[in-house]
């Protein structure tokens, strides 16, 4: 028998123990199976309850514990790691508070499909029902905003659990789990043969795609049969992996693309078929102009939802409606369709596009016309960043923002009035670099996420911007980034609050910025420095923000 984590055992474990039964602690089986699906990061605090699990984190050279300064930053973080790479993130904290801080990030991971599994330390067997310390209903707590949400009372469990909750968060419609692993649970030993755990995970998306070739051919005469079609990329596309079929099919039938704000980075913004974004608060006069003038929506990846397009009745009006997601309840809550599929996105789209080439089609005259037009109200309907004089308008210093960034660069946005600006303003040009946190629409939420995507993409740039307001109910995470070196550049637009001095007392550089022309030379300055940076630029905040009033939503 191998107690597993012993003096000189720890550095040289892996062959070791895929080929042997091995004893350990049920917080070293949890971490050991992380290591093995490839986790690198936990994110957290270690509260007394949790130091079993943290010690067993620090046994292992492969694993790092990011310790932030307040919970609800390490679900953001997990978060924003899950939407930048697709993969779990993982998080850890006690329970009581720690539960409660974590019940927002869960929420809102659960209804964008995020993937994330959050540890949590329930009072100890033999405590519990006594009303103790950070005693509570947790498992009741987050079930509504989780996948699902276990409370292990024996470490011998834990195999079966682990692996169950790595497939519930990472497969199918995929979202966010809880496991509450009391003390005496991760004190607990366990004998366990790791070669149980190599197989291959099975990919349950796969049976969604249950797609016949008269459902293919149904779609394409529907478009065939449309004057006006249009495509509609929602977050499923970058979810999904599925930019560049969107692509082939967009160019195949020389049909516009329009987006949902979480749809953003699923097409290349400065694609001549994209028109924009439709929506209630994010959107763009031609992305609006667009969909409403459509009579065929074919919504790949994306709901139908107030603030993913105009208003729910704007979909009526004879417009048909093709509905493509991989989770049937996304399809049939909101609007009603006359073709609807659910199914693994990418595959879907690239089985439709080979359908297309096989039936040798070719876009009509009046659809390259179409696009042809297509450019000229692109110019004439962009928004304005250019002004002759005044204070520093947001629109410019997003402009120079994108100017000043690499085209795979992460941005990281506040779900406040930031959003909306942004969203409008800043071009995304490849898919998961555009992470906002949609649904839920929680402030303080984009820079644990920048945190986590910087951590992911080390060699990245990664920005998040955000307004004075959200900073406010996060700015103690500057201190986050200082401690651990994260170097991602905190962009603040707001009229001068002194943020320089406050950004510098936690060891993050900082400066001021006035004018659009020193926008540019701030951001090499802060790449160059290769430690987390605050730019706050002053903008007029007296500007008014482009949201469409009831004249232009009819017009």
């Amino acid at each position: 028998m191998v107690l597993w984590g012993t003096e000189g055992q720890v550095k040289h474990y892996f062959a070791d123990e895929l080929n042997k039964e091995v004893e350990m602690t049920g917080a070293q089986f949890i971490v050991k199976f992380l290591e093995h699906k490839r986790v690198t990061h936990v994110y957290g605090i270690p509260e007394a309850a949790m130091l079993s699990f943290y010690e067993a984190v620090l046994e292992r050279e492969q694993m790092h514990s990011i310790n932030v300064r307040q919970e609800q930053t390490a679900i953001f973080m997990a978060d924003g790691y899950a939407r930048s790479t697709g993969k779990a993130g993982i998080c850890a904290t006690t329970s009581g508070f720690g539960v409660t801080d974590f019940l927002t990030g869960l929420d809102s991971a659960y209804r964008d499909s995020i993937p994330l599994i959050a540890f949590v330390a329930q009072a100890s067997k033999n405590l519990k029902g006594r009303d103790g310390f950070q005693e509570g209903s947790m498992i009741e707590m987050a079930r509504p905003v989780t996948k699902a949400a276990y409370l292990v009372t024996k470490t011998a469990d834990l195999p079966k659990i682990m692996s169950e909750a790595w497939k519930l968060a990472t497969q199918g419609r995929k979202g966010p789990v809880l496991i509450d692993i009391p003390p005496n649970v991760q004190k607990g030993l366990l004998m366990i043969n790791f070669e149980d755990y190599m197989e291959e995970e099975t990919n349950e998306q796969d049976d969604l795609l249950q797609v016949t070739e008269l459902q293919l051919q149904e779609v394409l005469t529907m478009i065939e049969e449309a004057e006006r079609p249009v495509l509609m990329a929602g977050e499923g596309v970058a979810h999904g992996s599925a930019t560049e079929e969107l692509i082939d099919l967009a160019q195949l039938l020389q049909i516009p693309v329009i987006s949902s704000v979480m749809g953003k980075d699923g097409f290349p913004n400065y694609h001549r078929l994209y028109a924009g974004m439709a929506g209630t608060l994010c959107q763009t006069p031609l992305g609006c102009k667009t969909l409403l003038e459509s009579d065929l929506i074919m919504n790949l990846g994306g709901r139908f939802a107030t603030q993913s397009a105009e208003e729910m009745d704007a979909y009526g009006n004879d417009r048909k409606i093709i509905h493509i997601a991989g989770d049937e309840k996304e399809i049939l809550s909101h609007v009603s369709a006359e073709v609807v599929i659910a199914a693994d996105l990418k595959k879907f789209v690239r089985m439709l596009n080979r359908f297309i080439r096989s039936r040798d089609y070719k876009p009509t005259p009046k659809a390259l016309e179409r696009i042809e037009s297509l450019q000229i109200e692109r110019a004439g309907l962009s928004r304005q960043t250019e002004f002759e004089s005044g204070p520093l308008k947001p629109e410019r210093a997003i402009a120079e923002l994108r100017k000043g960034l690499r085209p795979d660069a992460i941005v990281t946005l506040d779900n406040r009035l930031i959003r909306i600006w942004a969203g409008q303003l800043y071009e995304t040009y490849e898919p998961r670099t555009f992470l906002v946190g949609g649904r839920a629409g929680n402030p303080a939420w984009g820079i644990g996420a920048a945190l986590g995507a910087q951590l992911a993409y080390p060699e990245r740039q990664v920005v998040n911007l955000i307004g004075n307001a959200g900073l406010s109910m996060s700015l103690q995470e500057l201190s986050t980034a200082a401690k651990h070196n994260i170097p991602i550049v905190v962009v603040v637009l707001q009229k001068g609050l002194g943020l320089v001095n406050v950004a510098k007392g936690m060891g993050v550089e900082a400066e001021l910025v006035e004018r659009p022309e020193q926008i540019a030379d701030a951001l090499v300055r802060a790449f160059s420095s290769y430690r987390p940076y605050l730019i706050e630029i002053l903008v007029d905040t007296d500007e008014q923000y482009p949201v469409p009033t009831d004249e232009t939503r009819s017009a």
